[in-house]
């Protein structure tokens, strides 16, 4: 059937021959119209091809991506538009297409480190890797277009001189990328993955974690809801003890606070003894699914006060009302693995996979400092 966009008027008996494009298959053909109606059809506008294959997102398609994230079994906040825009700048995605459809992604951050270009994640944000729709078919049918798909995406990384992303724990499959160059490592984190029952969640804790917590409340400290100055106090101290500066600034705690507030995702607590000193305090966000203990730290002086275990213990209860999963987002420090394994946690592992030129691997080892 033949679309024209102008209603067809009476004309004169004579005609002229006039090319029009047939909607359904694009196909140009030709009709003899009346002279006097000819000249008022507008030409048709071509059809814009459907989007296949990898292209940058542009701003329309985000909430596109966003609805990926949330069908996909590698959901998290960080995958978010809002949150990389907030950990960002820009909220980069390189997309996936089939038939003008978001399959697949990753998200991108470029930053300079010694005069590099390096192809990796903002501060704050445990992991991103590959997002990818539940792929229909039998498990053959699957996995053979999970490796395409894979494959294209490590091959356009693979063009990268430095690259660096902690892939989330669904990522299980980083083979494509292995074949392209790429290195892994492997990490953990600690997680709380049932949090219906808090009664089952605190018989679960250590022994000696249920006792901070009582001594805690007995000596007065209290919980409250904080800014991410105190936050940012905390970390600082923290990093202070360990003879290192904090690797963010509050202007950037800040404002990942205030984008995670605002899709009321996220929360600043802290505990704080009669005097008004502040003990511990931490940053915490999530969605649906799961959350996160993004940032804090808590004051050396006060170790024994139980002050951190409350603390933490709140936001235990607090995250019950709003998610399934706790994430410690796990340290791979031993003092920091044995607290929070100490909570009842499940340790969880996810891949880091890296492309760095051999003379900066090089480098890095002979000063120590290898840890991509």
């Amino acid at each position: 059937m033949i679309g024209q966009t102008d209603a067809i008027e009476a004309a004169s008996a004579t005609t002229a021959p006039v090319a029009l494009v047939d909607i359904a298959t694009c196909e140009a053909t030709t009709t003899t119209l009346p002279d006097g109606v000819a000249h008022r059809i507008k030409p048709t506008r071509a059809v814009r091809p459907a989007k296949s294959g990898l292209h940058f997102l542009v701003e329309a398609e985000m909430p596109e991506w966003d609805a990926l994230v949330e069908t996909s079994p590698q959901r998290s906040v960080f995958l978010k538009s809002w949150w990389l825009k907030a950990a960002c700048g820009t909220a980069r995605v390189l997309g996936y297409f089939e038939g003008g459809r978001l399959i697949a992604g990753m998200p991108v951050y470029f930053a300079r480190r010694a005069g590099l270009r390096v192809c990796g994640m903002p501060n704050l944000t445990q992991t991103w890797g590959v997002v990818m729709q539940s792929l229909p078919g039998k498990d053959v049918t699957v996995l053979s277009r999970e490796m395409d798909i894979l494959d294209l995406l490590a091959a356009h990384f693979a063009q990268e001189s430095v690259f660096i992303q902690s892939f989330h724990p669904e990522n299980k499959n980083w083979l494509p990328f292995y074949w392209r160059g790429f290195t892994q490592r492997t990490y953990y984190t600690y997680v709380l993955d049932d949090l219906h029952s808090l009664d089952r969640v605190w018989e679960g804790l250590a022994k000696a974690r249920r006792n901070n917590i009582r001594k805690a409340r007995e000596s007065g400290i209290v919980v409250t809801k904080c800014g991410p100055e105190l936050v940012f106090q905390a970390a600082s101290t923290t990093f202070a003890a360990q003879g290192k500066t904090c690797p963010y600034r509050l202007e950037y705690l800040n404002r990942l606070y205030e984008a995670a507030r605002a899709e009321e995702s996220g929360i600043c607590m802290a505990a704080m003894d009669r005097g008004g000193q502040l003990h511990a305090a931490f940053f915490f966000v999530w969605d649906e699914e799961r959350g996160y203990n993004v940032a804090g730290g808590h004051d050396p002086a006060f170790g024994a006060s139980g002050g951190s275990v409350l603390l933490m213990w709140n936001l235990i209860e607090f995250a019950a009302a709003r998610t399934k999963v706790f994430d410690f987002e796990g340290s791979m420090r031993k003092e920091i693995e044995a607290s929070f394994r100490s909570f009842g946690t499940k340790r969880v592992a996810y891949n880091r996979i890296a492309k760095l030129p051999r003379w900066l691997r090089i480098g890095l080892c002979l000063a120590g400092s290898l840890s991509f």
